[in-house]
């Protein structure tokens, strides 16, 4: 009998630690989740902004992915104005403490044409936009997740 008991109190033990480490891995997860979500839709704002000020007739944005490249940044695909013809390649790097500013590769003959100028040095950064226009610098800048896959 006292051979059962003490196993009975380990098997307890036990369980309440998986059960303890099990709860930590899931709000950790969530957190994680959320904090992505976060970082995408700050990033998309960014994104928005960059377009609404350096394109011609800009109406919309669409994101059709958002990935984690090798190198630590992010890769964003899209298009705009609802037309898949007008697709965009942003990328966000370590540079500009992993917030968009501004590197966008596209089509010169389809997207390229909407753009206000035609140099690419000469357009506006969503970092001087915020800065220019006193836009809340809160509303557009995320720490990216620590975690990604989540």
């Amino acid at each position: 009998m006292r051979y059962t008991m003490k196993k009975t109190k380990k098997l307890k033990i036990i369980l309440i630690i998986l059960i303890t480490i099990l709860t930590f891995i899931l709000i950790c997860g969530y957190l994680s989740h959320k904090n992505k979500i976060n970082y995408m839709e700050t990033q998309e704002r960014r994104i928005d902004l960059y377009f609404k000020y350096n394109i011609n007739n800009y109406k919309s944005m669409k994101t059709t992915s958002f990935k984690k490249d090798p190198m630590g940044g992010y890769f964003v695909k899209g298009y705009i104005n609802n037309n898949k013809k007008f697709y965009f390649h942003a990328l966000i790097t370590g540079t500009n403490n992993y917030q968009f500013n501004g590197d966008v590769g596209y089509n010169p003959k389809t997207l390229g044409k909407l753009f206000k100028k035609d140099n690419p040095k000469n357009m506006l950064n969503p970092s001087d936009i915020i800065k220019k226009h006193d836009l809340d610098k809160t509303k557009y800048e995320a720490d990216p997740p620590a975690f990604f896959w989540f």
